[in-house]
C-alpha cells in the first residue's frame, strides 16, 4: 500500500511519500524566460515569427504564426531565448492565458513576450512530464488563482516561477510518461475525427452563407458582374455598398482595469477575450465597479447588435447578439457595436471568409493586429431588395440552427474526450494511479 503524505497544495491534498513538490524556478535548466518585448517588422519571407495565437492543442502550431522577421532581427532576438524543439511554452497574457504547448520541430522560430519558456534541468524533471503536469487542471487552477485582470487576463513571470509542480522520482516520471503518451494518443485520434467531421460542417456552412448573400436563393434569375472580387456575379437588381451607408459603428469605453472585478456589481464588460468560438459567454465576464449615467448607455449592449473584436488574436471575430442580456452590459475598448435597419443581413455578410480575409489583410502587420471602425466600415456588401433579404435570411436562420445542433453535438462530445484527457493526466501527476 502507497505511503501518503500532504502535498501542501490545497486542493490535491497528498502524495505519495516518496515525491516531492518544488516551484517550477527550481526545476529548470536557466530562468524562466519570455520572448523579446518590442515588436518587430514583419516579412512575407524570413525567420517564423509566433505568438500566443500558434498555442495550440498542446503544441506550438506554425499555420498561426504572425508572420517572419529578418535573420537580422532573429540574431538580437536569440540573444535573449533561442528557441528549440521539446520546449515548452505558457500564454502569460490575452484570452489564452495559461495555455501550454510543446515545440515538435527543429525548425528555427523566434517567439514574442506573451510567451514564457519552461525548459527542465533533466536531473530533477523530465521534460515530457513538465508538460504533461503543464496540461493538468492543477496548473490551470494555480494559473487562474494568480492571474490579474485589465483589458485581457495577465500572469507574470514571477508568478509562473512560483508554480508547484508534483515530482516523483525520475524513472516513475518515465513510466508515467510512457503511459500517457499511449493513452493520449488513443483519446486524440477520436478527437480528430470528431475535429474533422465538424470541420466538413463549417465549411458547408460557410459555403452556404456565401452562396445566398452573394447569389440569392432563386437559381433562375440572370446575373451581373458585382465588380467586386470577393462577391463575383450577383443577380440582377441587387446593388453593391459600402458598410458606413448601411451601419452605425460605436467604438468600446476604456475601462480603467482596476476597476474590473469578478463581483457581480449589476454591469458587465465585454471585452476582446471574451469572444469565444459559441459566441460571447456574459455569465463569464467580468463586470465593473461603476454607477449608471446616460454616458455608459452609449456602450450599452442591446438585442439585434453585432459585437466585433477589434484586436488581438480574435481580430475580426463577429457575435450576434439574440436576445437582450439579463444583465446590464457594455463594451470595453478594443470591442466594438455594429448596429443596422439590416442586422441580420450584415452579420452574415460578415460571417464569411471573405470578410475576415479583408480583416487580416487591413489589420496592421504588427505583432499586436488592429482593425480601425473606419477600416471596417469600408468593406463592400452585396444589397439585394427587402423582400430578398427577409427570405434569405430566414432561410439561413432555419439551415443553420440544424448545422449548429450537429456541430454542437460533436464538440459536446470532444468535451467528453477532453475531460477524459484530464482527469487521466491528473491522476497519474498526483500520484492516485500508480505505474
Amino acid at each position: 500500500m502507497t505511503r501518503m503524505k500532504e502535498s501542501g497544495i490545497d486542493w490535491i491534498g497528498q502524495i505519495p511519500q516518496e515525491w516531492e513538490v518544488r516551484p517550477i524556478k527550481n526545476i529548470v535548466e536557466t530562468p524562466v524566460t519570455d520572448g523579446p518585448h518590442e515588436t518587430p517588422v514583419l516579412y512575407e519571407t524570413g525567420i517564423p515569427f509566433l505568438s500566443a495565437e500558434a498555442v495550440k492543442d498542446g503544441i506550438l502550431d506554425f499555420n498561426y504564426k504572425r508572420g517572419y522577421i529578418s535573420l537580422r532581427d532573429h540574431e538580437r532576438f536569440k540573444k535573449k531565448v533561442s528557441p528549440k524543439k521539446d520546449d515548452i511554452y505558457i500564454v502569460k497574457s490575452g484570452a489564452t492565458t495559461g495555455n501550454v504547448g510543446i515545440v515538435t520541430t527543429d525548425e528555427i522560430f523566434d517567439i514574442w513576450s506573451p510567451l514564457a519558456l519552461i525548459r527542465s534541468t533533466k536531473t530533477l524533471a523530465i521534460q515530457k512530464y513538465i508538460y504533461f503536469y503543464l496540461l493538468s487542471t492543477i496548473f490551470k487552477a494555480q494559473v487562474e488563482f494568480n492571474w490579474s485582470f485589465g483589458t485581457q487576463q495577465n500572469i507574470g513571470m514571477g508568478v509562473i516561477e512560483r508554480i508547484k509542480v508534483i515530482l516523483p522520482p525520475i524513472s516513475e516520471q518515465e513510466r508515467i510518461v510512457e503511459i500517457l503518451d499511449k493513452k493520449t494518443a488513443q483519446l486524440d485520434k477520436v478527437k480528430a475525427l470528431l475535429e474533422e467531421q465538424i470541420q466538413k460542417l463549417k465549411d458547408y456552412r460557410a459555403s452556404l452563407i456565401y452562396e445566398t448573400v452573394t447569389k440569392g436563393l432563386d437559381k433562375t434569375v440572370p446575373m451581373k458582374d458585382s465588380e467586386i472580387d470577393w462577391i463575383g456575379q450577383v443577380p440582377e437588381g441587387w446593388g453593391v455598398k459600402l458598410l458606413k451607408y448601411l451601419i452605425k459603428f460605436k467604438n468600446g469605453y476604456a475601462f480603467d482595469s482596476k476597476q474590473l472585478t469578478m463581483e457581480q456589481t449589476g454591469v458587465k464588460v465585454i471585452r476582446i477575450g471574451d469572444f469565444k468560438s459559441s459566441g460571447i459567454d456574459f455569465n463569464t465576464a467580468l463586470n465593473v465597479f461603476t454607477s449608471f449615467n446616460s454616458k455608459l448607455d452609449l456602450y450599452r449592449i442591446r438585442k439585434s447588435q453585432i459585437l466585433i473584436a477589434m484586436s488581438g488574436a480574435t481580430v475580426g471575430k463577429i457575435s450576434f447578439v439574440n436576445q437582450e442580456p439579463n444583465v446590464y452590459s457594455v463594451i470595453n475598448q478594443r470591442v466594438g457595436i455594429i448596429e443596422s435597419e439590416i442586422n441580420k443581413w450584415i452579420y452574415y455578410c460578415l460571417s464569411t471568409d471573405s470578410f475576415m480575409s479583408y480583416i487580416q489583410l487591413n489589420s496592421n502587420g504588427s505583432a499586436q493586429p488592429n482593425i480601425s471602425s473606419g477600416e471596417i466600415s469600408d468593406f463592400k456588401v452585396a444589397i439585394p431588395d427587402d423582400v430578398v433579404i427577409q427570405k434569405c435570411v430566414k432561410y439561413l436562420d432555419n439551415q443553420l440552427e440544424s448545422i449548429n445542433k450537429l456541430i454542437q453535438i460533436k464538440n459536446q462530445q470532444i468535451e467528453n474526450i477532453n475531460k477524459q484527457r484530464q482527469t487521466l493526466i491528473y491522476d497519474y501527476v498526483t500520484g492516485k494511479r500508480r505505474v
